[in-house]
């Protein structure tokens, strides 16, 4: 009878952890675009918000993160790594929402972006312009190991790219 209650209680906390990472991944593992129906629309939202911003100094590295993500657990080591690579190669870390980086790596910005899924970084040129809007990373973890952003990070690589092709840790709203 003892080695059942044993067994018992050892058993109940293995339980409840193993529901609860299911019930995370079932609910914040996601297709990032799930939310976007119009990517080009939503890509001119961004750039009019970046362009209306009196506050942004270009070149700009923009974290969001939608109030009350869960996903900044998983986010918050990718993130504060590519706000540290971010100023050696000359930008201006902000982060919005939620404040999930050290504010020495990344000012806290007021406002809220277009309606946008959450958590993703954005990247501009010192002209301004986007050049990188999207995940961190896919998998649920927001890894370093399986970035998504980190060849968009030096200023002179050409050209600009939507990435919301990524299946990641995505804020339930």
């Amino acid at each position: 009878m003892i080695r059942y209650r044993f067994l018992l209680w050892w058993l109940l906390p293995l339980l409840i952890a193993l529901a609860a990472g299911l019930w995370f991944r079932q609910s914040h593992l996601n297709w990032l675009g799930h939310s976007v129906s119009d990517v080009s629309a939503w890509h001119s939202q961004w750039q009019d918000w970046i362009d209306d911003r009196t506050d942004l100094t270009h070149p700009a590295m923009i974290h969001w993160m939608p109030p009350g993500c869960l996903c900044r657990f998983m986010a918050a080591g990718h993130a504060s790594n590519l706000s540290k690579t971010g100023l050696t190669l000359g930008y201006h870390p902000v982060q919005l929402g939620s404040t999930f980086i050290d504010t020495r790596l990344a000012d806290a910005l007021n406002g809220a972006p277009p309606a946008s899924p959450g958590p993703l970084i954005a990247l501009t040129g010192a002209d301004g312009q986007l050049r990188y809007l999207g995940a961190y990373s896919s998998g649920l973890t927001c890894a370093q190991s399986n970035s998504l952003v980190d060849d968009w990070l030096p200023l002179t690589r050409p050209g600009s790219v939507v990435n919301l092709d990524a299946t990641t840790c995505v804020c339930v709203n």
